[in-house]
């Protein structure tokens, strides 16, 4: 690989002029000088070292990305297309800006403290975070932060969150059920650990009971567990009891997972069973009944999380601090009507 003193001989400059075109120092430096030097640094294709980079600029060009989550044994969070959507999303933004992300994911809230003040980085994005945590983390660190679906409140402290028309979403998938006859809904949260979004989810759905001068118990939600194979055991026991008619899932991943193992076990959906997801991803799409659910623009969440946080680290002004997206609902096969 070519070094700064062979570039700096094909430049016919001083290997220190090279130096400052690698590190940014061009004040000094000539376009002309400039565009020669970097074109042969393309050319040669030089990495440069990114401890020397560290030191010199006083930065990492690291944005480090948390997703409090349960690690999971049988299965990856990267599985779910939502939640790959989001890291996807970020990675692009974070690259095309010239940044680098650093992806961790945990479920211990000190292990979220500790990282987030230990990290040597640029800026920080926290997903799925408890509002307890949150609020922790806002007061005590220095680099710039912006959260995606968490929910606190924190009047003394200013935080940056890209979030979510999650009760609207609840509101209009029940809504959308009880046009269809149906009384007997189960409401089945995704995160058992924070139930922040999946919170709010529910409370839509009670206030589309309530429009219509009916009571969604409390006890009408049960959160599933990250363990695949105790969510199949839930699965079919609530089909066999044949108490409620439809299942109203906070996510399209355990919807279309529990639609298909449902099916393979005798289960007609929509006619025994109808079934509802939310977040509109690929899956939604390709099994059969197509699954109605409700829409969100995932990827949207990460590339406006990114922007926002390049503001911050640029120091700019940044117009709108919380940011919830738009729902809508997205009606197509799992859902039966009642007569």
């Amino acid at each position: 690989m070519a070094t700064i003193k062979e570039i700096s001989r094909k430049a016919g400059v001083s290997p220190t002029t090279v130096a400052n075109v690698l590190y940014g120092r061009t004040a000094k430096v000539s376009a002309e000088t400039r565009e020669k030097v970097q074109a042969i640094i393309d050319a040669d294709h030089y990495a440069p070292n990114m401890g020397a980079m560290m030191l010199l600029k006083n930065n990492s060009r690291i944005i480090g990305v948390i997703m409090f989550t349960e690690p999971r044994k049988n299965e990856t969070v990267l599985e779910d297309p939502f939640s790959s959507a989001i890291l996807g999303a970020m990675e692009r933004e974070i690259r095309e800006s010239g940044y680098y992300m650093m992806l961790y994911t945990t479920s211990d809230e000190a292990e979220v403290v500790r990282l987030s003040k230990a990290w040597k980085m640029d800026g920080l994005i926290l997903v799925w975070v408890p509002g307890n945590i949150c609020r922790i983390i806002n007061s005590n660190i220095d680099v710039p932060c912006v959260y995606i679906d968490c929910f606190f409140e924190d009047d003394e402290h200013p935080y940056h969150n890209i979030g979510l028309e999650d009760r609207r979403g609840g509101y209009e998938v029940t809504k959308y059920l009880l046009s269809m006859g149906h009384r007997n809904i189960l409401f089945l949260p995704c995160n058992p650990i924070f139930p922040g979004g999946d919170s709010e989810r529910f409370a839509g759905c009670q206030d589309a009971f309530a429009e219509q001068g009916l009571v969604l118990e409390d006890d009408a939600s049960r959160p599933l567990p990250y363990d695949r194979a105790k969510r199949l055991k839930i699965y079919l026991e609530i089909a066999r009891k044949k108490i409620h008619t439809a299942l109203v899932f906070s996510s399209d991943f355990y919807a279309s997972e529990a639609l298909t193992y449902l099916q393979e076990h005798g289960v007609r959906i929509p006619e025994d069973l109808s079934i509802t997801g939310f977040d509109d991803n690929i899956f939604s799409r390709l099994v059969q009944p197509r699954l109605t659910t409700v829409h969100q623009d995932s990827s949207k969440k990460g590339t406006l999380a990114i922007r926002m946080l390049l503001k911050l680290i640029h120091e700019q002004p940044v117009q709108q601090v919380r940011i919830n997206l738009p729902i809508h609902l997205e009606i197509r096969d799992s859902v039966h009507k009642i007569s």
